[in-house]
C-alpha cells in the first residue's frame, strides 16, 4: 500500500497543503494498490498464503484509517490556519514585473517552500554599484534572508558572477531565473533531459505510463463487464427490434478521428432508416431518417454501446473526448484553433464536455468552442477519479433525460 501511495504522490508536501488534490491522489493510490492485488491473486493464486476475505478486511480498515487519520488533520490545519512549512526566505533582485510574477508565484504554490521577504531594484547597481551592495548585505541581515533570487536582472554577466561570490562568502544561497522567465510562465512544465531544458505548454497526466496503465485497466475491466453482463443478452433483442422495423444492417460503423488523428471504424446500434447522407449530415431533432426504435435508443444512449467493443481492442476509452466524423474533423479544425488537441488521447464513449451540457448537435460554432474547451481541460486535469465522476455523472443524465439527447 506504502508503495501505491509513494507512485501516485501521496507522500509529497502538496498534498498535505491541498485538500483536493490530497483526496484525488490518495483515491489514485488505493486503486493503484486494489490493481496490484488482484493480478497478484490472479498470477499466483498457487502460492498466496492470505485468503480474499483477509485482503478485503484489511483494505477496508487500512482505508477507514487512513482516511480518518486524513481528514483530522486538514480539519484541524484549516481550523488553526497551520502553515505545515515557514519557507525559505528568499530576498528578490530585479526588474519590477518580473519580481510581482515570482511574488505571485510562491504565493500560489506554497510547496515550492519559498517565502517572499523583500526586493532590491537592480538598476540602482548601475548608478552606485558599491553602495548598491551595501544596501543588499544590510537587507539580507535585516530581514534574515535565507537565499536571494536574481530574477532577469540587467547586471552585466561578469559583475554578477562577482556578486555571486561575495554572497557565497557571506553563506547566502543564490539562484539565478534566466531570461526567458516571461517566456516560461506562459507554459506549464520545465523538464531537464540530461542538460537540454524542455518547456511544455500543458500539464498531461496520461504522458505518465503508470497513469495511463491505471485508465487502460480500468477501459478493460469495465468494457468487458459491459460486454458480458449487458451486451450478452440485450443485443440480439435489439438487433431483432432494429431488423423488424427498417431494411439494413444492425450495426452502423463509420471512421472517425482518434487518437493522435488516426482514423478508426467507430460502432453503433442503426438508428436511421439506411441513406446517403449518414456521413455527412449530423442528426437533428425531429430528424425523418431516424427510426421508432432508433429514437429511444438515441434517448437512452444505447445505440452507443457497441463502442464497447471498440474500448476493448483499445482505439477508444471509456471516457474522453467525442470522436467526430472526418469531414466534421477538418470543418471543426479551421474553426477552432485547438480543436486538434482534443486528439492528444484517445477518444470516448462519454466525456466531460458531454456530462456539462456539449453533447449531440453542434448547431453554432460557440457550442464546438464550448466543447473543445472542456475536452482539453479535461487532457489537462485528468484523475482515475475524474473519470469515475463521468461515468456517474453519465448515468444520472441517462436516466434524468437530456434536451439533446436525439
Amino acid at each position: 500500500m506504502g508503495c501505491s501511495y509513494y507512485f501516485t504522490n501521496v507522500y509529497t508536501l502538496r498534498n498535505l497543503i491541498y485538500f483536493k488534490e490530497g483526496v484525488k491522489n490518495s483515491f489514485n493510490g488505493l486503486i493503484l494498490f486494489i490493481l496490484f492485488v488482484v493480478c497478484i491473486n490472479f498470477f499466483l493464486s498457487s502460492v498466496v498464503f492470505f485468503s480474499k476475505k483477509d485482503l478485503l478486511i484489511f483494505i477496508t480498515l487500512f482505508s477507514f484509517f487512513f482516511w480518518l487519520a486524513r481528514l483530522i488533520f486538514y480539519y484541524i490545519k484549516k481550523r488553526n490556519n497551520l502553515e505545515l512549512y515557514a519557507g525559505k526566505r528568499v530576498l528578490l533582485v530585479g526588474d519590477t514585473s518580473t519580481i510581482e510574477e515570482i511574488k505571485n508565484t510562491f504565493y500560489e504554490k506554497k510547496e515550492l517552500g519559498f517565502v517572499y521577504a523583500g526586493h532590491v531594484i537592480d538598476t540602482d547597481y548601475n548608478n552606485n554599484s558599491q553602495q548598491f551592495i551595501n544596501n543588499l548585505l544590510l537587507k539580507i541581515e535585516q530581514q534574515h534572508i535565507d537565499e536571494v533570487f536574481f530574477a532577469k536582472s540587467s547586471i552585466k554577466d561578469e559583475e554578477l558572477y562577482n556578486l555571486i561570490q561575495l554572497l557565497d562568502k557571506n553563506t547566502i544561497r543564490v539562484r539565478v531565473i534566466p531570461d526567458f522567465f516571461r517566456f516560461y510562465t506562459k507554459f506549464k512544465n520545465l523538464h531537464f533531459y540530461g542538460n537540454l531544458p524542455l518547456l511544455s505548454l500543458r500539464d498531461e497526466p496520461l504522458q505518465n505510463m503508470l497513469n495511463r496503465t491505471m485508465k487502460r485497466s480500468f477501459d478493460i475491466v469495465f468494457s468487458l463487464l459491459v460486454i458480458v453482463l449487458i451486451a450478452s443478452w440485450l443485443f440480439p433483442l435489439l438487433a431483432l427490434l432494429i431488423k423488424l422495423e427498417s431494411k439494413g444492417p444492425i450495426f452502423f460503423k463509420q471512421l472517425r478521428s482518434g487518437k493522435d488523428n488516426k482514423q478508426f471504424w467507430c460502432y453503433k446500434f442503426r438508428s436511421m432508416k439506411v441513406n446517403n447522407n449518414a456521413n455527412e449530415i449530423q442528426a437533428t431533432k425531429g430528424d425523418q431518417r431516424i427510426t421508432k426504435i432508433g429514437a429511444f435508443i438515441r434517448k437512452t444512449s444505447i445505440d452507443e454501446l457497441p463502442q464497447f467493443f471498440n474500448v476493448f481492442i483499445g482505439n477508444m476509452s471509456v471516457v474522453g473526448p467525442r470522436p467526430h466524423m472526418i469531414k466534421h474533423t477538418e470543418q471543426y479544425a479551421a474553426m477552432v484553433e485547438k480543436y486538434m488537441i482534443r486528439h492528444f488521447v484517445k477518444p470516448g464513449i462519454t466525456g466531460w464536455a458531454q456530462v456539462n451540457g456539449y453533447r449531440g448537435e453542434i448547431s453554432n460554432s460557440e457550442a464546438i468552442q464550448k466543447r473543445v474547451e472542456f475536452d482539453i481541460w479535461y487532457i489537462e486535469n485528468w484523475s482515475f477519479v475524474l473519470d469515475i465522476q463521468v461515468v456517474l455523472l453519465t448515468v444520472y443524465n441517462i436516466f434524468r433525460g437530456e434536451e439533446k439527447a436525439y
